[in-house]
């Protein structure tokens, strides 16, 4: 089949993995918007904030890890739909929660957390390789796109949650989530459908074990570890950092700061798919963390909440290449692995993003207690911790200098050796 045709046969399924990977997005950031309104009504600490913050990635992180193999052994279709209505349910129990469990919420918070951001890992093994194997003149750029969707799901749960907040008011936050449901409801029977790749047969596929020993593959673990940290951190606190740690309303730290990196995060991938066919990933991931470092730095201590906002922005488009321009260099590198490799790196993403957004909320309760006199508690732990947080894209640069050495990025045709 030649690329064109193949472009053809596969419209449909590539606009099904569009919106998978914009629901996706929606769904694991969509909690951190609720953030204020389950503090204040239900007595959430930062720190059990936080924790629902590592469960999300944590979950992510497992389902990463196990479904890579069953993706290998059974097809793409039955988890494609599968993952689909596991978000229903799960964003389903998520907003049940006040009348399931009264005064003890937070237990169903984390079980609905696991249900819906599991499914949301499903869908990190499902949707790159899907995207990637599809017959295209220029397969990155198919990459890029679903990505950049993915970047379009932060965009409107950032916006369209605020937005619906303000409207109904907070009181009624769990309309906004059976709302959002309903689109992955859609997506079940659009993947029913589309026709879809097939997956390397077994016995060409790189055993696991010569994968996970692979110095290529550890590098990009760590590399895609701190870069999805540097990149969804904001994603994940921004939120309440503008709010609490700024004194910014909530709409106008949504809107002008959560979109603004949303945005500025999707137009850096469509930019890429559009003009980038010169580009070397490797130099855009190396500059990219170390622009962050500066932004990151920015961020805790701008005097102005406008620089802030525009930071945010910024790491958006810097960020950008860390966790997709990973994953090509990776699977170009290490080729026969079929759903293998984006699940497992995939899964040392969530970790990064689990274990960050945990420190940062056990950090803003720390120095939130010893705040110095005369200092807000809130503002001085959110702003310290995100100083703090400021190491993550230093440790992403570090680790992305050996990954240009041990995979670099080409675009000849044909396989890479895997040796």
């Amino acid at each position: 089949m030649s690329p064109s045709s193949g472009m053809t046969a596969y419209r449909s399924t590539l606009r099904a993995c569009n919106l998978a990977g914009f629901i996706q997005s929606a769904t694991m950031n969509l909690s951190p918007f609720l953030f204020v309104p389950l503090k204040l009504l239900y007595g959430l600490s930062y720190t059990q904030l936080g924790t629902l913050v590592l469960v999300n990635f944590a979950a992510q992180f497992a389902a990463d890890l196990y479904f890579g193999g069953p993706v290998n052994r059974y097809g793409y279709r039955p988890f494609c739909v599968g993952s689909q209505l596991a978000i229903v349910v799960g964003l389903a129990l998520f907003a049940g929660a006040p009348w399931l469990a009264p005064r003890r919420e937070m237990v169903v918070f984390v079980l609905a957390t696991v249900v819906f951001s599991a499914a949301a890992g499903l869908l990190e093994v499902l949707l790159s390789p899907i995207t990637k194997s599809i017959p295209a003149e220029n397969s990155e750029a198919n990459f890029m796109i679903m990505h950049s969707a993915f970047a379009g799901g932060i965009f409107a749960a950032a916006l369209v949650t605020t937005l619906l907040l303000r409207v109904l008011g907070i009181a009624r936050w769990q309309v906004v989530v059976a709302l959002w449901a309903l689109l992955p409801l859609y997506n079940t029977f659009r993947f029913v459908r589309v026709p879809l790749p097939t997956i390397v047969p077994q016995h060409l596929r790189m055993k696991t074990a010569r994968l996970l020993a692979h110095p290529a593959f550890i590098t990009a673990f760590m590399a895609i570890f701190f870069g999805a940290a540097t990149e969804l951190l904001i994603v994940q606190w921004g939120s309440t950092y503008l709010e609490k740690g700024l004194g910014l309303p909530k709409v106008a730290g949504d809107v002008l700061g959560l979109c603004f990196f949303a945005a500025m995060l999707a137009a850096a991938r469509l930019l890429y798919a559009k003009k980038g066919e010169r580009a070397n990933l490797n130099h855009l991931m190396v500059g990219g963390s170390l622009a962050c470092v500066l932004l990151y730095l920015t961020v805790a201590l701008a005097p102005k909440a406008w620089l802030v906002l525009v930071a945010f922005g910024l790491i958006g488009f810097c960020s950008s290449m860390l966790w997709t321009g990973t994953l090509v260099v990776a699977a170009d590198r290490l080729p026969f692995t079929g759903a293998l490799i984006f699940g497992l790196l995939a899964g040392g993403g969530d970790l990064g993003i689990a274990v960050s957004g945990q420190v940062v909320g056990w950090l803003s309760d720390f120095l939130a207690a010893r705040a110095p006199a005369g200092r807000s508690a809130a503002e001085y732990g959110l702003q310290t911790a995100m100083l703090v947080a400021m190491a993550i894209p230093v440790l992403s640069t570090i680790c992305q200098l050996p990954l240009w050495r041990l995979a670099p990025h080409r675009r000849s045709a044909g396989q890479r050796p895997q040796g």
